[in-house]
């Protein structure tokens, strides 16, 4: 198993106890807070087909699925949402994703039950 291979495997195994029945990983990338080595925090975020989910050691947020990341530049990409986050571009592909995928739900008309209201 190659280094993508187990890198997605983590974040499906990190995601696995908060998807809902039925909800399918679209991708994933890792982030992180803070700016010092002492008091850096880690965060997984996981695309579904509902929502976006942000685990931490603390637990999950669930968020709807229309959020964008935007388009990835520099060494680190910042997402401002409660706090900054911010992804190192080894993960930038999956951001990417992320946001095509979402597009593609909208030219679908396939978008999550809370999004269509």
């Amino acid at each position: 198993m190659g280094y993508q291979e187990r890198r997605a495997e983590l974040i499906a195994k990190r995601a696995a106890p908060h998807l809902e029945p039925g909800e399918q990983i679209q991708t994933g990338f890792i982030a992180q807070t803070g700016s010092w080595i002492f008091n850096v925090r880690v965060w997984t975020f996981v695309a579904t087909d509902r929502a976006i989910l942000i685990v931490g050691r603390d637990g999950v947020q669930r968020l709807p699925r229309d959020l964008r990341f935007g388009e990835p530049t520099g060494m680190y990409h910042k997402i401002e949402l409660d706090r900054t986050y911010k992804v190192h571009r080894q993960y930038y592909s999956e951001i990417t994703t992320a946001d095509e995928a979402l597009h593609e739900m909208h030219v679908r008309g396939d978008l999550p039950e809370s999004e269509q209201r």
